[in-house]
């Protein structure tokens, strides 16, 4: 059977991909969503979840060039290569190269999986275990971190902001009212409603001094 290497595909720039020298043997994909208790007074906190989390990579790769005493650092640097922010993205500024992890068949859910992912490099570690005489590395592990890569308008498709003011929590100092709270936190004091229903407040004209508020997110 023939070998594959792991090809690591520049989306940019085709001429800067490139093959490990040897496969890795094994990868750690870490994939999750983000959760969030929310306080709700007097009783437990609620679980809400607030988007889901990229996708990250990890894999460790091994490189020798004693035998044909050649400097390690030629192959390495190209992945170091792809920290540098070399791409304009227009009003986003530069960015370092998106690439593709080509090896093996795609992933059966085209969600998942490392090769229908495009990813950038988030860290590099490079330890060099073997020299010439002269000092030359010719041998190398390389620590490797990928995070998933999604443009910024899909981002906010796919996890739109829902609210233009986060929940939070908010202390009652001598003078509050739930008014003057809401004006504080959203410039709109019509809305002390929103507040007295969230902290179960039958008479919003009595504040206990110190009493912490649970003031809920709003659009």
């Amino acid at each position: 059977m023939l070998l594959t290497k792991l090809r690591i595909k520049n989306q940019d720039n085709d001429s800067n991909s490139f093959d490990v020298l040897f496969n890795p043997t094994e990868l750690a994909l870490e994939e999750g969503s983000a959760w969030k208790e929310q306080p709700k007074p007097r009783h437990k906190a609620e679980l809400q979840y607030s988007g889901w989390q990229l996708k990250s990579i990890s894999l460790e790769l091994f490189f020798d060039t004693y035998e044909t005493k050649t400097d390690v650092r030629i192959i390495t640097g190209e992945f170091a290569k792809l920290l540098i922010p070399t791409i304009n993205d227009g009003k986003n500024g530069k960015r370092p190269s998106k690439v593709k992890l080509v090896w093996g068949p795609a992933d059966p859910n085209a969600t998942s999986g490392i090769t229908n992912v495009e990813w950038v490099l988030e860290k590099l570690s490079q330890k060099f275990t073997l020299f010439t005489g002269d000092g030359m590395p010719v041998r190398a592990t390389l620590n490797v971190t990928f995070k998933e890569f999604i443009e910024p308008k899909k981002v906010l498709k796919q996890n739109p902001r829902r609210n233009s003011f986060p929940e939070k929590n908010y202390t009652v100092k001598t003078g509050d009212t739930i008014a003057g709270v809401a004006a504080a936190i959203w410039n709109d004091p019509t809305k002390w409603r929103i507040i007295a229903d969230r902290n179960e407040i039958d008479n919003p004209r009595l504040l206990e001094v110190g009493k912490t508020l649970s003031i809920p997110a709003i659009k």
